[in-house]
């Protein structure tokens, strides 16, 4: 019998305990492990003992902060040493990393992503003493997902080395109407969904990261229509009654004042207002005090561009001098009833601007979001020369960045306002992972930019993302988790890991098919950075865009089919595998060759210029996921991948 020490009366480090238990007992079906409460360690006591570091008398570095920061250490020979955390969460992270130098590894969320090898625990020994590179490491819902994707996700988190999730707007109404109505999926009826039900998944995701103590943020866009009794609950336009009271405090654009275009969470306020502002604030406060676990308070302002007050008070200055404003007026009412938590600003949009009168009061209160949301990636953060000037600032007239280096030069405008922690809202996983269907191309870009990242003056990611985007591998995900851990890994060597674990013997193999496959499908052309605008320029992707004929990405696209022909006798020959994490990858890549087969036609035919093969050619492949979806769905997300890639074959080009 192994006894497994608590020394704290923690949920989470009560949840690591078990979760070691559970896993030992796994690798080593003879292996029994009992869990006791111990007042303090006693170092000649046989066993496993979890506990902060200064349940061990170890010392920490005076600027780590306990809700952001991670620090493990881990000493456990056979079954007897400690694994201690600066706080719970990292103490259920040691407890994911011992097991992982136990040959644990998790390639991507739910049961069957987890390789648990047989083992003997009794006889290894494992010594780690770590720290990440980078403090903001997490996650935000999007894309279209189910209550079973968020719960995995959210257990997901730890093991992969994030610490921090957020669930976006005061309700996250429209990611899982978008799953349960099944959107852009003819095959599949429509099931019940309320608002009264996304309610309660709210509080069983929020449960499920207190419970591992991961930083929650929360929020985001809602402010400036829930204090007002206006839901934002989706993008989707709608008729709103607005009363007498609320129309002077909503955003005059074209000399109206109302919801903007039917959807509220694109609507702005009147923020010259002082009473539009107070009950924004007043709300927040109430919101605080009804989740005051909150770590991390998003308060953004309405999304969608060019939709600014116009009235006579609101054009004396940019937004950012009124959100401003609008910041440290809830920082002041936080403070009066003394909330700590901290309130992140983003950088986003009209947002990219930063204030010409305006400046934090306590700074200390506040985290900086940088949301380039109007980059590409085909190209890493460029450091050399985001030095550049940024153009005025004109209402209603913006025109956004193009490229990363225009993006940098808003975060450089923004920085000497404020120099405390800040961090990027980055979307390689929102729409761009299906530009790259081989996930290797991608992976290296983001290798390369959290390289980067403390160089401009980031802090981490929190990565606006579909919650499935597993489809063919989690090596996207795993790169950027990793990374984020520890800057100095390169993707060879993450793969080295990652493609064993994920698919056995043959891992190598697969890693080599899937890197050959990305670098034919040739995500630039995809994007339509290299035939419409600079490689590092975005295109927006919801929109089509041209189609002129390329040559060079129809010859590497014409290579993909005898690509799968001579690696489908490797994947056929795993299908059966005894192993069910393995077999699953596997499974998974058969499947994706199918799909990759008809994409790849399609996207040569639109690179030769024959726009209606291409459109047929589309509907094949969009027909493939849609009738597979059921055995998809934890992998991919349907919705996203035939509502971004659809926009590349639209119908009138028939």
């Amino acid at each position: 019998m192994t006894t497994i020490y608590r020394l704290r009366q923690d949920e989470t480090v009560q949840f690591a305990a078990e979760e070691l238990t559970r896993y030992l007992a796994r690798m080593d079906a003879g292996l029994k492990c009992d869990v006791q409460d111990a007042a303090r360690y006693a170092a000649e006591t046989p066993g496993i003992w979890l506990g902060l570091y200064e349940d061990f008398g170890m010392t920490t570095p005076a600027d780590d902060d306990p809700v952001f920061d991670d620090r493990i250490h881990v000493a456990v020979d056979g079954l007897n040493g400690i694994i201690a955390g600066i706080n719970p969460r990292s103490v259920l992270m040691g407890v994911y990393r011992y097991l992982e130098g136990l040959g644990c590894r998790w390639v991507r969320p739910g049961p069957e992503g987890e390789f648990i090898p047989a083992a003997q625990p009794a006889t290894a020994s494992v010594t780690l003493d770590t720290a990440p590179s980078y403090r903001h490491r997490g996650v935000c819902i999007e894309g279209a997902v189910s209550l079973e994707n968020m719960l995995e996700n959210i257990d997901w988190a730890p093991k992969a080395g994030l610490n921090s999730y957020m669930l976006e707007f005061m309700i996250p109404y429209t990611f899982f109407d978008r799953w349960y109505r099944h959107l852009e999926n003819p095959y599949k009826e429509p099931e019940p969904l309320t608002v009264a039900m996304v309610e309660d998944f709210k509080t069983q995701m929020e449960r499920e990261i207190v419970q591992r103590g991961l930083a929650y943020h929360a929020a985001g866009h809602g402010w400036t229509c829930e204090p007002f009794g206006i839901p934002g609950l989706s993008w989707d336009s709608a008729e709103y009654p607005v009363s007498d009271e609320v129309r002077p405090l909503l955003a005059e654009v074209d000399g109206v004042r109302g919801v903007y275009n039917g959807i509220p969470l694109n609507t702005n306020l009147c923020y010259s207002n002082p009473e539009a502002r107070r009950q924004v604030v007043e709300y927040a406060v109430e919101y605080m005090q009804t989740y005051p676990f909150i770590s991390a308070l998003h308060v953004w302002l309405a999304d969608g561009a060019n939709n600014h007050c116009e009235c006579e008070n609101c054009r004396k200055a940019p937004p950012a001098d009124f959100y401003l404003m609008l910041l440290n007026e809830m920082d002041a009412a936080f403070t009066a009833q003394g909330i700590p938590t901290k309130i992140v600003f983003i950088a986003y949009l009209d947002l990219l601007w930063p204030p010409e009168r305006e400046r934090f009061d306590n700074p200390d209160r506040f985290l900086l979001l940088f949301a380039p949301i109007s980059r590409s990636y085909s190209k890493s953060y460029d450091l050399e020369t985001a030095a550049g000037e940024i153009p005025p600032y004109v209402r209603n007239q913006v025109k956004f960045p193009a490229n990363i280096v225009e993006n940098l030069a808003f975060l450089r405008a923004w920085q000497p306002l404020f120099d405390g922690d800040a961090f990027t809202y980055e979307y390689y996983f929102m729409w761009d992972c299906y530009f790259d269907p081989g996930y290797w191309e991608a992976a290296k870009v983001l290798n390369e930019d959290v390289k980067k990242l403390r160089q401009i003056g980031l802090n981490g990611i929190v990565s606006d993302q579909t919650q499935r985007s597993f489809f063919p591998t989690g090596f996207g995900m795993y790169v950027m988790a990793q990374t984020l851990w520890d800057d100095t890994v390169e993707v060879d060597g993450l793969a080295a890991e990652y493609f064993p674990a994920a698919f056995g013997a043959d891992g190598e193999a697969a890693r080599a098919y899937l890197a050959e496959m990305s670098r034919l499908f040739d995500p630039p052309y995809l994007r339509g950075n290299r035939t419409h605008r600079g490689e590092d320029e975005h295109v927006w992707i919801l929109k089509p865009d041209g189609s002129d004929p390329d040559a060079e990405a129809a010859s590497k696209l014409a290579q993909i089919p005898a690509l799968i022909d001579a690696f489908m006798p490797t994947i056929e020959r795993n299908l059966d595998h005894t192993d069910p994490c393995l077999a699953r990858s596997w499974a998974i890549l058969r499947l994706h060759a199918d799909v990759s087969r008809e994409l790849a036609a399609a996207f040569q035919a639109r690179a030769e210029g024959d726009l209606p093969a291409a459109r047929a050619t589309w509907l094949r492949t969009a027909d493939i996921v849609q009738r597979n979806e059921d055995f998809l769905q934890p992998d991919l997300d349907v919705f996203e991948f035939v509502h971004t890639l659809g926009r590349k074959f639209p119908a009138e080009s028939a």
